[in-house]
């Protein structure tokens, strides 16, 4: 018959164990979010934005279905922000990849992202 003191020692180090990487994941995380997220405006456009949701919008174009809601002018993988009608370069609060569009009023697009609204810039 085994002894109890080293199975008990050997539960409460898998204890301390568990305990310790439960209390370090939130930590990583919180740093992998805080780095991931520095280039973010804090009026970006929100994934979960009511009008985001409607037209599909991704602030990564790569990351939309593009070829499923293509409109006409440029080929699905050549149709970003930057490149629509709706893009507003020019708004006061712009900060680099991050500019306005007139479908998001008061709040920053990105010039690669996409939404299923995407028109063709007037040349």
């Amino acid at each position: 018959m085994m002894s109890d003191k080293p199975m008990s020692k050997s539960r409460r180090d898998a204890v301390k164990m568990m305990l310790g990487t439960a209390a370090a994941i939130p930590v990583v995380n919180l740093i992998g979010f805080g780095t991931a997220r520095a280039d973010v405006p804090a009026n970006a456009v929100a994934a979960n934005d009511p009008t985001a949701v409607a037209l599909k919008y991704n602030h990564d174009a790569t990351q939309s279905d593009r070829a499923a809601a293509a409109r006409p002018g440029l080929p699905p993988e050549e149709q970003i922000c930057e490149n629509c009608q709706f893009h507003l370069p020019d708004v006061a609060d712009a900060v680099g990849d991050w500019h306005g569009c007139s479908l998001f009023p008061g709040k920053l697009i990105n010039v690669n992202g996409w939404c299923a609204s995407w028109t063709l810039k007037a040349g």
